[in-house]
């Protein structure tokens, strides 16, 4: 979650006096709890967006009970414990399924608060309690708002990721399907790349972006004629030079977006095929001139495909593939990600029986 509780805790400065405000003053508000919801259910039936959210009145009443229940129970009794993180982690993430628009869900919070506000100068006649009283509520229910919109916020992003990521997905596989493959090889390269990114100690939040970005690495296939891309035999010159072109029509196809997750699958379609010693395409590129993402796809790729049965070749050994990398170590591949590769041999040859 990207807002913990303690957080939206300490920003709000909730000490002991407002959690001990809220115990005193929770056997006032409870009886009238009921006007609270009244207040709450009277908007939501002025409002057609609102009551569209609801496929009858019973269950707008069966809403309206568990979130009273969330008042007393935690939010006005001052218990913001773990049994509050997960009934605030249902509550946003059911307002998130059910689609509900952040300004009415906000819109709801201003309605309670008002409502219980007039409550407490109601109840209430010491004004020094009073002036406690009203910002012990307030911070309660600013904290409580937050805290759900923040868990709603995280269930939406996380819905766009999922969202983002078959798109890549689909995008990739177009690019492979027509290579006498499946799509296999994609999830494969995802899994092996991300492996070799931990193995050289990249932060979790890079290799994440590595996985979600490196099976777009052979999108630009798309662009290349069937003729030359499904050939069984050798490719001439001419038609290397096509083929090596899916390079920079990748780059091309991936679109110029300030998503770091797309700038790297840019920069993976582009330099997957450069080489350590610069012998490579299509910039000629050598060393640390190639982006890392770059250099880790290479090895991936290469592997993967040597392991593959292609038009043109039978697929290699496990043996066969491994002392090729090893070979090519310091030439073809970056040194320190083919160590990398080959520390992390046991996670990729689950990666392969799986």
């Amino acid at each position: 979650m990207a807002v913990t509780l303690q957080q939206w805790i300490d920003f709000l400065d909730i000490d002991q006096e407002i959690i001990e405000t809220l115990r005193a003053f929770l056997p006032r508000l409870a009886p009238q709890i009921d006007r609270v919801s009244r207040a709450f259910y009277r908007r939501v039936l002025d409002s057609p967006e609102a009551l569209g959210l609801f496929a009858s009145e019973e269950e707008v009443h069966h809403a309206l009970a568990k979130q009273k229940a969330h008042w007393l129970e935690y939010v006005f009794a001052g218990r913001f414990d773990r049994d509050y993180v997960e009934a605030a982690l249902r509550m946003g993430k059911i307002h998130q399924q059910r689609g509900v628009d952040l300004r009415l869900f906000s819109g709801a919070y201003a309605v309670v608060l008002s409502e219980v506000n007039a409550i407490v100068m109601e109840s209430i006649s010491d004004h020094e309690q009073q002036i406690r009283t009203l910002r012990a509520v307030n911070f309660a229910v600013f904290l409580d708002l937050g805290f759900v919109a923040s868990v709603y916020y995280d269930a939406y992003t996380d819905d766009l990721a999922a969202m983002a990521k078959d798109l890549t997905v689909s995008l990739a596989r177009a690019g492979e399907y027509r290579d006498a493959d499946t799509g296999e090889h994609i999830h494969r390269m995802a899994k092996m790349c991300a492996a070799v990114a931990r193995r050289l100690g990249q932060e979790l939040s890079w290799v994440e972006q590595l996985e979600a970005a490196s099976p777009l690495h052979d999108v630009g296939k798309i662009g290349i004629p069937d003729a030359i891309l499904l050939k069984p035999g050798k490719l001439t010159e001419e038609e290397m030079a096509v083929m090596r072109r899916h390079t920079e029509i990748g780059t091309d196809i991936i679109p110029k977006n300030g998503h770091e997750i797309l700038q790297m699958a840019r920069r993976i379609a582009l330099t997957h095929h450069e080489r350590w010693d610069g012998k490579g395409y299509p910039a000629g590129l050598s060393g640390e001139e190639i982006p890392l993402e770059g250099r880790i796809a290479a090895v991936c790729d290469v592997y993967d495909a040597l392991r593959s049965k292609r038009p043109y070749k039978r697929p290699w050994t496990h043996e066969e593939a491994v002392r090729y990398l090893s070979e090519n170590r310091g030439t073809q591949f970056d040194p320190k990600v083919v160590d990398a590769f080959l520390q992390a041999l046991p996670e990729i040859e689950k990666i392969w029986e799986n």
